[in-house]
């Protein structure tokens, strides 16, 4: 009968548990609509924006007269990599699949093999903050505990600095490592350089002069408001991108967990029932073999 006690503390436990996953995925659900609903409303924006700025660029390129400002110098010339500064974006919580060692097996193949020396790095979300310790790298910036509506202030910090160290020639370029969202069911580990910008040459040019812009008072004064946006823009894209990537995760992870628990309880079910049967069927000898005595 000891027996019998011990598995049904197993199934309420397994139970438990069970309603504790299920709850975390609803929740996770709730977050990722969240999230989802304000990375899609963004990426066509992002995509119109980065469509703009190539125009932009086009144009200035494609007329001798026109002057890249210092702005535009500084985010469109590239130089040799000799310090980089990265962005590396986690999750302050677990329960999440393989979201962050994903992210985080990227980053140390990142840095192990990028010729480059790290010489600032920012980490949103505390796993990514362990995994700068156990590197034994020092997190210059570190965003924790960041909510949905709070990405915009740690977008426009990074920016800001980065695009003032980039001018100042302490970096010569900004990296941001995040998982990107495909679906719920599926995210990708990605390492993408937000500056110096990589343009799309089709855009320069003699087709660029055709471009149907007006641009007052003059393309470089277009280009130098437009650049730093589009940085913003970009950083924000892809903390939305690693926060539905996250949740999504998350909740697939405790869709899993909460049919796993359904089976073991199945299991644990049938097992306790068969030891029911086999001890009521001891009785029932007991009790017909003493009749028979």
């Amino acid at each position: 009968m000891a027996g019998l006690q011990d598995i049904r503390r197993r199934i309420r436990s397994v139970k438990n548990t069970q309603q504790v996953t299920k709850a975390m995925k609803m929740i996770s659900a709730v977050k990722l609509r969240k999230s989802q609903e304000r990375l899609v409303a963004l990426r066509p924006y992002a995509n119109k924006m980065m469509q703009v700025v190539r125009r932009v660029v086009g144009r200035i390129k494609g007329d001798a007269e026109i002057q890249p400002g210092p702005t535009a110098q500084s985010f469109l010339s590239p130089r040799e990599e000799k310090n980089i500064r990265v962005v590396l974006v986690a999750s302050d919580k677990g329960l999440c699949g393989g979201f962050n060692a994903n992210v985080l097996k990227a980053a140390t193949a990142f840095s192990s093999e990028c010729p480059a020396k790290i010489v600032h790095l920012d980490v949103v979300g505390k796993r990514a903050a362990e995994w700068a310790r156990k590197h034994k790298l020092t997190a210059a910036g570190e965003f924790l505990n960041v909510p949905l509506t709070g990405l915009q202030r740690v977008v426009t910090e990074i920016s800001a600095s980065a695009a003032a160290q980039y001018q100042a020639g302490e970096i010569d370029a900004l990296y941001i490592i995040y998982n990107y969202f495909n679906s719920p069911m599926s995210q990708t580990p990605t390492v993408s350089r937000v500056f110096p910008m990589e343009l799309d040459t089709r855009y320069e040019g003699r087709d660029a002069l055709e471009v149907p812009h007006l641009l007052e008072p003059d393309p470089n004064s277009v280009l130098e408001t437009l650049l730093p946006r589009f940085v913003e823009t970009e950083l924000l894209r892809n903390l939305l991108e690693s926060s539905a990537s996250e949740h999504g995760a998350r909740m697939a992870a405790m869709d899993k967990a909460s049919n796993n628990a359904g089976e073991m309880i199945a299991k644990l079910t049938l097992t306790m029932n068969k030891i029911r049967q086999a001890s009521i069927t001891n009785q029932i000898i007991e009790i017909v073999s003493g009749a028979n005595a």
